[in-house]
């Protein structure tokens, strides 16, 4: 549909030129061929009762009178600038400068070098643009500036090399119902207009973005579809402090769906959000509300950083999962975070717990903060990004559980230390199976590694004096040269037993090399999958085979020797 979108353009020209010798009938013939290509005909049947005109201009109060415009530039009754076709090599197709008086620009069809329709320095609350069609202008379709309390309602703004609709410097705008598609830069982009209302528009397919708001404190941008948008995606907000997204739908961008950026103490709810990349992400800005949105299928469905105290709750994340990236503990503390579900399981954020069993398969993704003595088991995990992510934790068992296609990694440890990962299944997570940095004195044993979209095992760098032997790795990192990476000092082996790894691609003769930095190797990889037993039932089978019979033996021993004493005992009588 991209291309037969663009050829619109030269469609509605070639109609142009050919007003002069064809009559009614005929171009309403013409336009029926090519009227499928839009949204509706009845969205653009003003366009058959266009009138030719050159470029109007307009300074002052009086030259809507000197253009005979309709109306007397009363709120009831404004002047009307309609139904006109202006096609032009002029900079501006139609400019209003400078006036007081209230007026109506509406259903003008408008192609100029520069900009199509533009706004500039008029009296606060007289200007409305409704229903027009703003097309192949080299900068803008319509600009605003200052020029307060505007209504920018109803129009069309596509193919235009900039952007589609720029507000700018105009506080109290309402931008609503407007269709973008097609502009080389941004479909909407509202600059330093705070109290801006954007609602109910239609961006899509735009090269650089679909709405923009940059510096538009007390904003509200709600009820607005943004679809296969470039660059920022579908909606960004930057420095909007105070503002509301909501009930917005944004899917197929190929960048963040929703971009919260430094826009402290706004609310982002009731969103819909879906696509291969970010949801929503919010970054730099303290006290967002980030409340019951949906997101389904984003690689992160919420991404969160350097956005202190903001509240998290009630998202329903499909497909994705959370991603929260902090440098120390006391940032993430400044998080408030709950009733969050994945996949319609819990999301479980835990910071500063101690003395904790997880076992209960009620979580579709953890993530746990300065931690310790916490035992993670039973728990399957899988769609989104990181199944268990570790921050500055100690002392952690996580066994008996399943990670499964996870975008980015099954268990992700970060300065984390004395974790034993045992006798989990890793399989077909996006990038690695588990995931160390500067983590040291771990043990990763006994676990199934497969089909990891690279290695199965990575140890960053600062991961060190990690212990991973008795694992069963297959087919990881296909196209490349070792199924585990190495970048730290760390023990692919058990010394005591001088065991190592289970390789699927091992070649049977010598060590078994590992990427990365360390160039290390695992010496003694094995011909089979190791088998786990478990200690506490190997105990309690030795307890039964060895020491009940012991026990017994004993029984019968002291009865026998009593019953002798109980003979010698008569004899003596």
């Amino acid at each position: 549909m991209g291309y037969m979108r663009k050829n619109v353009t030269v469609t509605i020209f070639c109609i142009l030129l050919l007003s002069m010798f064809t009559s009614v009938e005929s171009k309403e013939t013409e336009f029926q061929n090519t009227c499928y290509r839009f949204p509706s005909k009845e969205a653009y049947q003003p366009f058959l009762s266009y009138i030719d005109s050159l470029p109007i201009v307009i300074t002052n109060d009086s030259n809507f009178t000197d253009y005979g415009f309709l109306g007397d530039g009363t709120a009831v009754n404004p002047f009307i600038i309609e139904n006109l076709n202006i096609t032009t090599t002029k900079e501006r197709g139609i400019y209003v400068y400078n006036t007081t008086k209230h007026f109506l620009i509406q259903n003008c069809f408008v192609n100029a070098s520069v900009n199509g329709i533009v706004i500039e320095s008029v009296k606060n609350e007289t200007a409305k643009i409704e229903n027009n069609i703003c097309i192949g202008n080299s900068i803008r379709g319509i600009r605003i500036y200052n020029s307060s309390n505007s209504l920018i309602i109803n129009n069309t703004c596509y193919s235009n090399s900039y952007f589609g609709i720029h507000i700018k410097d105009s506080p109290n705008c309402q931008i609503e119902l407007n269709t973008c598609f097609d502009n080389s830069w941004v479909g909407m982009f509202i600059d330093k207009s705070s109290e801006s209302i954007v609602k109910n528009n239609t961006c899509y397919e735009n090269k650089k973005g679909g709405i923009v708001l940059d510096d538009c404190t007390n904003s509200l941008i709600m009820h607005n579809r943004c679809y296969l948008n470039d660059l920022h995606g579908g909606i960004r907000l930057l420095r909007c402090y105070t503002s509301t997204v909501s009930d917005n739908i944004c899917y197929n961008n190929r960048q963040p769906n929703l971009d919260i950026h430094s826009s402290n103490f706004s609310l982002v709810t009731r969103n819909i959000c879906s696509g291969e990349i970010y949801g929503i992400i919010v970054v730099l800005g303290g006290n967002v509300t980030v409340s019951d949105n949906i997101c389904a299928g984003s690689n992160t469905g919420i991404y969160l950083k350097d956005a202190e105290y903001s509240i998290i709750s009630n998202n329903m994340l499909y497909d994705c999962g959370f991603r929260i990236y902090e440098s120390t503990v006391e940032d993430f503390r400044k998080y408030y975070v709950t009733s969050n579900y994945v996949n319609d399981k819990l999301f479980g954020y835990f910071v500063d717990e101690n003395d904790l069993t997880l076992s209960e398969a009620i979580f579709n993704q953890l993530h746990l903060v300065n931690c310790n003595n916490i035992k993670i088991k039973n728990q399957l995990i899988s769609s989104f990004s990181t199944g268990v992510s570790l921050y500055y934790c100690e002392d952690i068992s996580i066994s008996k559980s399943v990670f499964k296609f996870n975008s980015r990694s099954g268990v992700y440890l970060f300065k984390s230390e004395r974790v034993n990962i045992i006798n989990n299944t890793s399989e077909y997570n996006g990038l690695y199976g588990i995931l160390l940095e500067q983590s040291s004195y771990n043990e990763i044993t006994y676990n199934v590694i497969t089909n990891s979209g690279l290695w199965g095992v990575v140890l960053g760098g600062g991961s060190a004096n990690n212990s991973i032997h008795h694992n069963v790795f297959i087919n990881n990192n296909f196209y490349g040269t070792s199924q585990a990476k190495d970048d730290g000092d760390n023990l692919w082996y058990d010394e005591k037993k001088e065991e190592g790894n289970y390789w699927e691609d091992y070649s049977g003769v010598g060590n078994y090399s590992i990427d990365g930095f360390a160039g290390v190797v695992d010496p003694y990889p094995l011909s089979e999958h190791p088998v786990y037993r478990n200690k506490n039932i190997y105990y309690a089978f030795f307890s039964f085979a060895v020491i009940i019979p012991l026990m017994i033996y004993g029984y019968f021993q002291i009865t026998i020797r009593k019953k002798r004493f109980n003979n010698q005992e008569k004899k003596l009588r």
